[in-house]
């Protein structure tokens, strides 16, 4: 794993937490977003490339990190509402 594959996770769960901030019209504070989605993201993109997923090297990867900063992004909304 590099830098560059961390960095890459990292714009995509950010990118998913700003995403989710501005779709949810007020009801998701923008750092509470961010920081959700950033942990999503590294979750689930470590977590793929540490079981070794082989389905297009990064991209594969940053698709999981995106649905993993998703999923947590969703829970957060259940438990809050």
């Amino acid at each position: 794993m590099d830098a560059f594959s961390i960095t890459v996770f990292a714009a995509v769960g950010l990118g998913a937490g700003h995403i989710a901030h501005k779709t949810s019209e007020g009801g998701i504070n923008l750092w509470v977003a961010l920081t959700l989605g950033l942990a999503g993201a590294l979750t689930g993109g470590l977590g793929a490339a540490a079981v070794g997923m082989k389905f297009y090297e990064l991209l594969g990867q940053m698709v999981v990190s995106a649905g993993c900063a998703t999923l947590f992004l969703l829970i957060w909304r259940q438990m809050r509402a």
